[in-house]
């Protein structure tokens, strides 16, 4: 039984509360990666924040749920590999990358990463850009750029600790601690998550691949260390070193709809290791009043495998079904940002970024294949302050990336380097109004260079590689504001609009049965954003997100875009009848969806949950609840079904 394991992190919770007193955590200002110097007034303004407050106000444990907290965007669970990604106003990982404390941490090979490994437990902030991104982000930011900033110690020592349970063998744990003097800090963060199993909705009708119940194969275990040391010689400057760890291994439940093999494999698979290490180093020194030099180093690791079995007792890896998949992939790389106030009302900004990617995979037994990439990007980004509510930036980024060494993974035989080059420029306007909110008009185009398994990948059989793919563009339009409208009410809302050309998208049957990824396509992303929130009285506060998507394919209208609604709503409302006492219900709603270019999709649901807040002496607070109340069976990709009812309970506690 698992719940026992919760056991030691709720008494070690409850016996360190009397003595602890609360601070909330303060993200690491070196981490993020700002247009402007004033985010109320400027580009910054526009860029979606979810604060460590509201991810443990909705008990949101790990990166795919934190980042439905924010308008715009639709998360996704790719079921036949059980990673959950996301899409931005349309734009999937590939095209809208992941950035911790502005470092790229996205997997070199397919520029994806499984957002259910990212814990939330030792997160600050989440900034989400969408299309009018910072040109000092460096490449490939197509959609935008997903910024997650960690902590920083704001007192001589502060943190939390968590002890939570779920329903099926469920359970987390984490510590935050901080410390800090005059001239040094240091952060150091824990999380542990493990899952056995989740409980399947009763209303699911059972197939041959999956009987209800507890979903077979369905487990996760992840667990992240972090460490952050900082220098702070002197009021302007700052240094700091940083360090994260993850480990992770999962299940990957089968298909349990009722298409054909053909269309949807029955893939019987597990994940021992998904494993990430980041070392970082990032230093900020002021020349003098109007100029700053920003330094940025890193080294990311991947570690990855997979194993493939015939059958659902995971015991036969007979070929061409069956087969162990090792990838060994690192990323090294840096930048350098140049500031200077040209005048009192001028800042110009300037990036140089380079980065060399590889990737090494292998199958047991088989030869090990090595591709290497090359990417750098140079970005200019001008602010002007024209009047006290009235500014505009402009700037530009060129892109480039080199291939060093690729090769043909059926053949062995090395294939020739190739060079890829885009240009991106970008401008805004933004007006705000007096002690309100600020309207922008932004265009910008974007680009996104073609991965490395976009390019080489056979995938399994079902493909011909294609080495001479072009870079993806988008032209994006974005009009709408941000801020409060009166004390109580704070508003967002945006109309936006994206054309995206050379797009990269599958075409069937170049040979028969076998398709191609070719630069074929034009399409468009049409859309809205409406958000509030709203507290009349002290003891209620209420909000929505409301996001209207139209995706279309322009250039080939019966291949259908997948994985995104039209039509996506998170409604809460927090009513605290006492002091110490918050009663919690959200909903969720996505109207029908594509899981399959050929139109297979799911249909639309709706999702009740539940949380009740207990706040004790001592800066502790006892929370449970359910999510998914009403039992709904539902799944996000066709035939791969979610979670049903699911109980959990918590404890923190903040000093």
């Amino acid at each position: 039984m698992s719940f026992p394991r919760f056991l030691p992190s709720l008494f070690l919770t409850a016996c360190l509360s009397a003595a602890l007193q609360a601070a909330e955590p303060q993200p690491f200002e070196l981490g993020e990666v700002v247009i402007t110097a004033d985010a109320e007034t400027g580009a910054d303004a526009m860029a979606s924040r979810i604060r460590a407050d509201d991810i443990r106000k909705f008990e949101r444990k790990d990166l795919s749920e934190a980042l439905r907290l924010s308008p715009g965007v639709i998360t996704n669970n790719n079921g036949p590999r059980n990673e959950a990604g996301a899409y931005v106003r349309g734009f999937d990982l590939r095209q809208t990358p992941i950035f911790i404390d502005g470092i790229p941490v996205y997997v070199p090979y397919d520029g994806y990463v499984d957002l259910q490994r990212f814990t939330t437990a030792d997160v600050a902030d989440i900034k989400v850009s969408k299309g009018f991104s910072s040109a000092t982000y460096g490449a490939n930011t197509l959609g935008g750029a997903i910024n997650i900033v960690t902590r920083k110690p704001q007192k001589a020592f502060e943190g939390d600790l968590l002890g939570g349970w779920m329903q099926q063998g469920g359970y987390q744990s984490a510590l935050n601690a901080g410390f800090r003097n005059e001239h040094w800090y240091l952060q150091l963060g824990g999380s542990f998550l493990s899952q056995h199993s989740y409980p399947m909705s009763k209303s699911f009708a059972p197939t041959p691949n999956e009987n209800g119940g507890n979903r077979d194969n369905a487990y996760r275990q992840d667990w992240r260390v972090s460490a952050k040391i900082g220098y702070m010689p002197n009021k302007t400057d700052e240094y700091a070193l940083g360090y994260i760890l993850q480990r992770g291994e999962k299940g990957n439940p089968v298909y349990a709809g009722t298409l054909p093999p053909a269309q949807q494999p029955r893939r019987y698979w597990q994940w021992p290791e998904w494993d990430k290490q980041t070392v970082y180093f990032i230093g900020h020194t002021q020349i003098n009043k109007s100029s700053y030099i920003k330094e940025r180093l890193y080294f990311d690791r991947f570690i990855n495998s997979l194993f493939a079995y015939n059958n659902g007792n995971y015991n036969t890896q007979n070929p061409p079904a069956g087969f162990q998949s090792y990838y060994d992939d690192y990323t090294l790389g840096g930048s350098l940002e140049l500031g200077t106030k040209l005048t009192g009302e001028n800042t110009l900004k300037a990036a140089l970024h380079g980065k060399f990617d590889r990737h090494k995979e292998h199958n047991a037994g088989a030869p090990y294949y090595t591709f290497e990439d090359v990417t750098s990007s140079f970005g200019l980004e001008d602010t002007h302050q024209f009047t006290s509510r009235f500014s505009v930036t402009a700037g530009a980024s060129y892109d480039r990336r080199s291939v060093i060494e690729a090769v043909d993974t059926n053949t062995g035989s090395p294939l020739g380097g190739k060079t890829f080059s885009a240009l991106n420029p970008q401008i805004g306007f933004f007006y705000k109004l007096p002690e309100h909110g600020t309207f922008h008009l932004t265009v910008a185009r974007k680009s996104r260079f073609p991965t490395i398994k976009d390019r080489y990948s056979y995938r399994l059989g079902a493909a011909v590689p294609n080495p001479d793919l072009q870079p993806e563009h988008a032209i994006h339009y974005d009009f709408g504001y941000d801020g409060d409208l009166t004390k109580k009410l704070s508003i967002h809302a945006s109309l936006f609009a994206a054309m995206v050309d050379n797009t990269i998208q599958t075409v069937a049957n170049v040979t028969p049965g076998v398709f191609q990824l070719q630069n074929v396509g034009k399409s468009q992303n049409l859309g809205t954003e409406l958000g509030f929130t709203y507290k009349p009285c002290s003891a209620i506060e209420l909000g929505t997100n409301y996001t209207y998507l139209d995706r279309k394919n322009i250039s080939q209208p019966n291949v259908k875009l997948i994985d995104t609604p039209k039509h996506a709503l998170f409604a809460w409302t927090d009513i605290r009848p006492v002091e110490w006492l918050s009663l919690i219900p959200s909903a969720e709603y996505n109207s029908s969806r594509f899981s399959l270019s050929s139109g297979a999709g799911v249909g639309a649901y709706a999702l009740l949950n539940l949380k009740i807040a207990i706040r004790l002496p001592g800066q502790t607070t006892l929370s449970f609840g359910a999510h998914n109340l009403c039992d709904r069976n539902y799944a996000i990709t066709e035939g791969y079904y979610l979670a049903g009812r699911t109980l959990y309970a918590n404890v923190q506690v903040k000093f």
